[in-house]
């Protein structure tokens, strides 16, 4: 018999990094809820995707629970906030130990750190290193489940990301924007303050959803979806939507979308239009 949430030890799951890593980290999570009750620590406006999905019981800013004194001298606050948990797993480089020692010294019983990103040289997907690390391997891509917030259609593109070295050309996306709009294909454009302030500015009004959640719901209601390397590309992925990834400098092995509704195009180092809008209109194109 499997124990309930309630009866279930409870971890703390602390993890801090994007929006892509955190949703490759997801399978692992995943998994791990299936046999411990999981509430979250970081920024939770990306985890309370977790939430929303039944994986996890809660999400927690690092604020709320005083979490940068456990790097020195643990506060009060933190150590009241830690008293229920028996496990904490924390996303962070602690070479000297000093960092899970002192969460030991709040009473948890058993801590458990590793870097937030994989090493250098790791070759495979990032979501097998934190699956991995945890140990569980062969585990399958995240899924939200979330129900779509329009009726499925339409093409939505996204065209920044959290560097702009990872950013196909947005004359490139424009162009084809352009040629899917002049064959009636519906398009809309996603941005968020980060692509506004960086200059990449979708024509129109792009959709500036209030939440992560809102707009894995409206993904989730897309056609198709079309981004570069980015935690909105997964966010796309992980709601079902056909998802078409662009990857220039960055290695699509270790940080693309992983599923069957994923395609990844890349060149040397970025794909030609003409083979970005093939694919889009063949996969538009299927019945």
């Amino acid at each position: 018999m499997t124990d309930s949430p309630s009866t279930r030890q409870r971890t703390l799951f602390v993890h801090t990094g994007g929006i892509g890593d955190f949703l490759l980290a997801c399978p692992a999570l995943t998994a791990l809820a299936r046999e411990e009750s999981i509430d979250l620590l970081g920024r939770p406006e990306r985890l309370a995707l977790a939430v929303e999905a039944g994986v996890a019981r809660a999400a927690h800013s690092l604020d709320a629970a005083d979490f940068d004194s456990a790097f020195q001298t643990p506060s009060n606050r933190l150590k009241a906030f830690l008293a229920p948990y028996h496990r904490a797993i924390v996303w962070m480089r602690d070479d000297t130990g000093a960092l899970a020692a002192n969460l030991r010294a709040c009473g948890v019983e058993r801590v458990d750190a590793f870097p937030g990103l994989p090493p250098d040289d790791w070759e495979r997907s990032a979501a097998e290193y934190y699956a991995e690390r945890l140990g569980y391997t062969d585990l399958p891509p995240f899924r939200l489940n979330l129900a779509s917030l329009s009726p499925p259609g339409g093409v939505i593109i996204h065209p920044g990301s959290g560097s702009a070295r990872k950013n196909w050309p947005i004359d490139r996306f424009r162009a084809v924007a352009q040629d899917l709009q002049d064959r009636s294909f519906d398009v809309a454009w996603c941005a968020g303050p980060a692509e506004l302030e960086r200059g990449v500015t979708p024509p129109g009004r792009p959709l500036l959803e209030d939440s992560l959640v809102t707009l894995a719901r409206r993904l989730a209601g897309a056609r198709l979806y079309l981004g570069n390397d980015s935690g909105v590309t997964h966010l796309a992925a992980g709601s079902g939507c056909p998802t078409v990834a662009l990857f220039g400098p960055t290695n699509p092995a270790v940080w693309a979308p992983r599923g069957s509704n994923v395609h990844v195009l890349q060149g040397a180092p970025w794909p030609t239009t003409r083979d970005v809008r093939d694919l889009l209109l063949r996969l538009l194109e299927e019945p």
